[in-house]
């Protein structure tokens, strides 16, 4: 299994962030997956303290800007783009 994806689209139509990995798996996230499931502090604390994220049916993913090869960044429509989306943690979603 291969941690380092070959191709990601963003299907804005769908609202799903389609991966297809070096080793061939191919992979489906909502956006609203990925915001709910974000790993920066801020998210984090958030979810410790039982404080909901709302996400709204209209939320997508407007930007993805790759960090190095560590994995990605994503800028999502109300805003937000303090998470860092590692390789091995998009796979773990699936």
């Amino acid at each position: 299994m291969s941690d380092y994806p070959r191709e990601i689209v963003n299907n804005l139509q769908s609202r799903m962030l389609d991966i297809i990995w070096e080793d061939g798996s191919a992979q489906q996230l909502p956006h609203a997956t990925l915001r709910a499931q974000c790993k920066c502090t801020v998210c984090q604390s958030n979810r410790l303290l039982a404080i909901a994220t709302e996400i709204t049916p209209d939320l997508r993913i407007d930007d993805i800007r790759q960090i190095g090869v560590y994995g990605v960044q994503l800028v999502f429509s109300d805003g937000h783009e303090r998470g860092i989306y590692p390789w091995p943690y998009l796979r773990e979603l699936a």
